[in-house]
């Protein structure tokens, strides 16, 4: 009966307005206040004929649309098209009418691949829509937090071959090797030969698994990660207000260390300037990184990580090592002094083999094979030194211990809200048009907050942690 009556009713015809049916205090209201979405239009003119064919999509409308796929977690571009036909809340944020049907999701697919594939559109539009944040005030830049996260690839991690690949060399090896070449020299020790044209490397090099799914994409293998195929999202974002400064992505089998110099180059580039602070965790505990750092006037905080070593004898931090003198000191008290530095820029210190060989931890120190220990020190680690020195101050650990309220909580609202737990679609390319675009919606919201809300409270410099904020900072 009560079915007969709602069916009668609905079937009458009523004037409605279509703003009155969006409540005044829907996310989608706030957005549209707070976001200028005018300069999509003169982003694309030059991609369209202005001449010729017919009417083309108003490329703000399209990209609202996909806008409202990474808003609410709308994977499938079909679904997508469904929703907005069916949510009365998308048709108004799009403009269209009560019953106008919004594109149909081939609409979606055919410009992306004809129009927007080539052109760093989605890039473009978060670099857009950051600087409204800068323009508002959001963006601290005096300290920022980097870090990654792994995102599945839309691939079979069974489906797969073993590919011979060419090491890339490091962006900093030729400063590396200028820094080595010094050592050398200073130790009355022959220059290596640093020649680009040595002979190729001999077959059978270094073998990577590939996707036959999704080429573009990198087997992931680290202890504590799943396996199979993802990308790595590598995001930067500001202390102030969480907003995000900077997206790069690299397949997961890239180490997380190895962006780090595009990562900064890119910074500057958006931003025109870079950090005072920047906050890493452990897995950039590395002297390549902290020179990267101190090189660009950066003072790093980044988690200490005690690398791993042979269990049978005594490990490297075990030694205590003078600055003043450049000399490592043992257990017995005994000093190792420089001898050499090796092609990958480690200075060896060697024991005197006639003190080790009545040594009373000669055991538990080396093996038995060799007559005297040998400890090595990278050629950049006085810079990781001093970070470590900073992070344990007060202030260090301040800064390290906001990484749970930005970075990681940054991640969590785009894999929990946002679908970044997995690619949308196939290859590189399209993963990066899913993380720019995934990232330009949450700054969305951030500019929203600094309209609606009051924003995160800003990082306090001058007021210490409670003891228990203080535990564990500094664990890998």
């Amino acid at each position: 009966m009560l079915r007969d009556k709602a069916t009668v009713q609905q079937g009458e015809y009523e004037v409605v307005l279509l703003e009155e049916l969006v409540p005044e205090e829907h996310l989608l209201r706030k957005i549209d206040r707070a976001v200028d979405f005018s300069f999509i239009h003169d982003l694309c003119k030059d991609l369209y004929c202005p001449d010729n064919g017919r009417p083309a999509i108003e490329p703000e409308l399209l990209f609202r649309m996909l806008f409202l796929g990474y808003l609410y977690g709308i994977k499938s571009e079909v679904k997508l098209a469904q929703a907005v036909n069916e949510n009365i809340a998308f048709k108004w944020f799009l403009g269209l009418k009560l019953t106008q049907k919004g594109p149909d999701h081939a609409t979606i697919s055919a410009n992306r691949v004809r129009r927007f594939r080539d052109n760093n559109i989605a890039e473009k539009i978060f670099n857009e829509i950051l600087r409204q944040c800068v323009d508002k005030g959001l963006v601290g830049g005096k300290i920022f937090y980097t870090d990654s996260t792994h995102i599945k690839a839309k691939a079979n991690k069974h489906r797969k071959v073993f590919v011979t690949v060419e090491e890339t060399p490091k962006e900093y090896i030729e400063e590396l090797n200028e820094q080595i070449d010094l050592d050398r020299k200073a130790l009355g020790k022959k220059p290596f030969d640093h020649d680009d044209d040595d002979d190729p490397p001999p077959k059978g090099g270094k073998q990577k698994a590939q996707s036959l799914t999704d080429p573009e994409s990198g087997q992931q293998s680290r202890e504590g990660k799943p396996d199979g195929f993802h990308y790595s999202e590598h995001r930067t974002v500001d202390s102030k207000n969480n907003v995000i400064v900077n997206v790069h992505v690299e397949p997961a089998n890239v180490n997380d260390v190895t962006p780090m110099p595009k990562i900064l180059e890119e910074i500057e580039n958006r931003l025109g300037y870079l950090p005072t602070y920047m906050g890493l965790d452990a897995g950039y505990h590395n002297a390549a990184t902290a020179h990267l750092l101190e090189k660009n006037r950066i003072q790093g905080v980044i988690g200490y990580r005690r690398h791993t070593h042979a269990q049978a004898h005594y490990g490297k931090y075990r030694f205590h090592y003078d600055f003043e003198h450049d000399v490592y000191l043992c257990p017995e008290k005994q000093y190792l002094y420089w001898r050499t530095t090796t092609r990958e820029g480690y200075r060896q210190y060697f024991s005197d083999s006639k003190r080790c060989r009545n040594c009373p931890r000669r055991q538990a120190c080396f093996s038995a094979s060799a007559s005297r220990r040998m400890v090595e020190r990278h050629v950049w680690q006085d810079s990781l030194d001093d970070i470590i020195q900073f992070t344990k101050t007060a202030k260090g650990k301040r800064i390290y211990d906001w990484r749970k309220q930005t970075i990681e909580r940054s991640f969590a609202e785009a894999k929990e809200n946002h679908g970044l737990r997995s690619a949308r679609m196939l290859g590189i390319q399209n993963m990066r048009e899913q993380c720019f675009l995934t990232a330009a919606v949450q700054n969305m919201k951030r500019l929203v907050k600094a309209l609606f809300f009051s924003l995160l409270p800003p990082l306090d410099m001058s007021k210490p942690l409670p003891p228990s904020e203080n535990r564990g900072l500094l664990t890998g």
